[in-house]
């Protein structure tokens, strides 16, 4: 079923995104992974392997090229990394700019770095846990995934996946002000707001939505007039989102989270 015959059906609670027995469904695989896509997954991993050698552990692939959902020219390549200890990627920063030009089938990498030892923390399941067991695949070294157990939407969970929410709103307001923020970047900080503001009511929705379109739509449900749903999605159709426009939108998001 597609998403608009899905928005169509959709009732409270979605529960999307969830099992009968209502756990999270892991939506990505390596056998998703798009054929245009193979190749600067390889060569990033193996910038990765270089850059950081003995210190690393593992690497694993989430997003949209990691659930197969990838368009080439506008999609990023996330990858996770875990790493035995704190270091520094600067290196790593620098060879991927170039791989890039290269590559024009993603916009950018990006890489989300954690120790070990933290991300295997008992205190961090709700984070650390969830993340690796229901929204990455391993594309190598060992799987520590399978050492979580399935999780269900939770609170604890949501809270986790928007700790650094508010301040990444801030960190976008003050480029809007100084006029330093790229079209990409826009689009990139309207998403993750659009995203924090369904995790305020995926649990009570029981669902654990993937996609912006899907926050969106379930977000219509439980706010139908709310005008910042059909902002949001303006905005994400526009070809270019003016300062004003993304600074309005941010200053209208920030009542959801203070």
């Amino acid at each position: 079923m597609n998403l608009t015959n899905r928005q169509r059906s959709l009732k409270c609670p979605t529960r999307l995104g969830t099992d009968e027995a209502g756990y999270v469904i892991n939506q990505t695989s390596i056998k998703y992974i798009q054929p245009e896509f193979e190749t600067i997954l390889f060569k990033s991993i193996e910038l990765v392997k270089e850059a950081f050698d003995e210190q690393l552990y593992s690497i694993y692939l989430y997003g949209s090229i990691g659930r197969g959902t990838a368009v080439a020219g506008e999609s990023d390549l996330d990858l996770t990394v875990l790493v035995h200890e704190d270091i520094d990627a600067t290196e790593l920063v620098e060879q991927t700019e170039q791989l890039l030009t290269e590559h024009p089938e993603v916009i950018k990498i990006d890489y989300d770095i954690g120790r070990l030892d933290v991300a295997l923390n008992p205190a961090n399941r709700f984070e650390w846990g969830f993340w690796l067991r229901h929204l990455c695949t391993c594309v190598y070294g060992e799987d520590v995934s399978t050492q979580f157990p399935l999780m269900k939407p939770d609170a604890r969970v949501s809270e986790a996946l928007n700790q650094d929410l508010v301040s990444s709103i801030e960190a976008a307001k003050s480029k809007l002000l100084h006029g330093q923020i790229s079209h990409l970047e826009k689009r990139s900080i309207v998403k993750r707001v659009i995203r924090g503001w369904y995790l305020t009511i995926n649990v009570k929705d029981e669902s654990f939505a993937t996609t912006v379109e899907a926050c969106l739509a379930i977000l219509k449900l439980y706010f139908p007039e709310d005008p910042r749903v059909e902002e949001g999605k303006t905005l994400l159709k526009q070809d270019d989102i003016t300062n004003q426009q993304l600074l309005d939108y941010l200053n209208e998001m920030l009542l959801n989270f203070v």
